[in-house]
């Protein structure tokens, strides 16, 4: 494998995700850890990447921009998490995706560097992941004249939302670092609210796992990734 231009080929894939493909986001990110030391599994992965891109090249990241009736910039956010899906240490994949004027806006999957005890914790802290890029997203709609409210953000662990959304001491969070607490200070001043959403319909989905084709393709459309064509 020492004459295969593996990284190479990870930083194509990564200019294209980084750009105009959020769909090709998880597959990357698994491709990329294995930089270091490739095997022919890999490559052959990385392959199919790239022909599923020949495929799909005349798709790109499609915006209706324009407000709705209200004249308020409505901004949605979904985040999810793979406990422990890294099977050496144990670690999560955490993502979310934020989507504006029906396409995505910023979106993020990455494997975290702690080892989170539960679901409850894992979806807890990728919520302060996003909701970090959340109050980046204010100011730079604000920055640009438009009016917004408080912005959306769907889970689909409703025992990370009732942590979030509870001020009192808890017993199952006193070990979490301070940092994680930052998403509670945002709902309670009603810059964020986080909202229960069904599993099936969590965008998030789509870049900290893998899934079939059928599910891929409708989470691809809600992500405003669609073909010139249409």
């Amino acid at each position: 494998m020492s004459h295969i231009p593996y990284a190479s080929a990870i930083s194509s894939l990564m200019y294209a995700m980084i750009y105009t493909r959020p769909d090709i986001t998880h597959a990357v990110v698994v491709l990329s850890r294995f930089m270091s030391k490739p095997g022919k599994e890999h490559w052959t992965k990385m392959k199919r990447a790239f022909k599923y891109l020949h495929g799909t090249s005349d798709y790109v990241l499609c915006y209706q921009g324009r407000l709705g009736l209200d004249k308020v910039l409505h901004i949605r956010g979904f985040v999810d998490a793979e406990w422990a899906g890294d099977l050496d240490q144990r670690r999560y994949t955490s993502g979310y995706v934020f989507n504006l004027f029906g396409g995505t806006a910023s979106w993020m999957s990455k494997k975290q560097s702690v080892v989170a005890l539960s679901t409850t914790e894992v979806e807890y802290m990728v919520a302060t992941h996003a909701s970090k890029e959340e109050v980046w997203l204010q100011r730079v709609c604000s920055s640009m004249g438009l009016v917004h409210g408080a912005i959306r953000i769907d889970c689909d662990n409703q025992s990370a939302i009732l942590l979030a959304k509870n001020p009192a001491y808890h017993s199952k969070a006193k070990h979490i670092d301070v940092q994680y607490q930052f998403v509670r200070d945002l709902i309670e001043y009603k810059k964020v609210l986080l909202v229960k959403v069904d599993t099936l319909k969590n965008t998030a989905n789509a870049f900290t796992k893998s899934m079939s084709s059928e599910k891929f393709c409708w989470y691809r459309e809600t992500m405003g990734v669609a073909g010139l064509d249409k």
